[in-house]
């Protein structure tokens, strides 16, 4: 059994280990258990620090969610960010359902974490108004991939779909993919093939 390290702040050498240990373990226990269902005791003990330890880094659960999530996203995001700046907009979203692919593959926590927020954020607003980075991402990301379908013309104005319609559209078309896959444990590019046939279609 393991043992605990001692209650108190962590000296400066390792504080940088001990905040990491414990992102990681509040990671895992948000995504198994929820916001609410994670408590302080548990995520310390998974991490083999007490929950004074804990609360030195973080002296709410909310402060913890946050660092989780930014630490999450910030992962994630760069790995999926990189494909827009692909030759083709079909080029792109293939290129971003497999990097998906391998993500879920190689770190599930990652992905069972972020599926899970936007339930978190229905059920806590106050976790919704400490979170940044995930509006960030989506009004960057999914703006950008229109972009790049509209200079390549796979996108052409001529079509009677705004930006923003667009924006919508893919925006459920990924997370809906993302998300579905992730909860049936079935994720997988059968997909992939009609979205490019669809997109041809637009």
């Amino acid at each position: 059994m393991s043992k605990s390290r001692p209650a108190g702040r962590p000296s400066s050498e390792n504080a940088l280990d001990s905040r990491k240990e414990f992102i990681n373990s509040g990671r895992e226990h948000f995504s198994n258990y929820g916001f609410k269902g994670a408590s302080f005791t548990s995520i310390a003990n998974s991490a083999n620090y007490t929950p004074t330890a804990l609360r030195h880094h973080f002296p709410e659960k909310g402060d913890l969610y946050a660092a989780v999530f930014s630490a999450t996203s910030n992962m994630v995001h760069p790995r999926v960010v990189q494909h827009l700046y692909s030759e083709t907009l079909d080029d792109a979203i293939n290129k971003v359902m497999k990097e998906m692919v391998e993500i879920e593959n190689d770190f599930p926590t990652h992905m069972a974490f972020l599926s899970r927020a936007p339930y978190e954020f229905r059920k806590h607003s106050e976790l919704r108004n400490r979170i940044e980075v995930r509006d960030n991402f989506h009004s960057f990301f999914f703006p950008q991939l229109i972009e790049l379908g509209r200079s390549t013309e796979e996108l052409p104005y001529s079509m009677d779909l705004s930006d923003e319609m667009l924006t919508v559209f893919f925006f459920i078309l990924l997370q809906g993919w993302i998300y579905e896959s992730h909860y049936s444990r079935n994720v997988n590019l059968t997909l992939y093939s009609a979205i490019s046939k669809l997109i041809k279609q637009l």
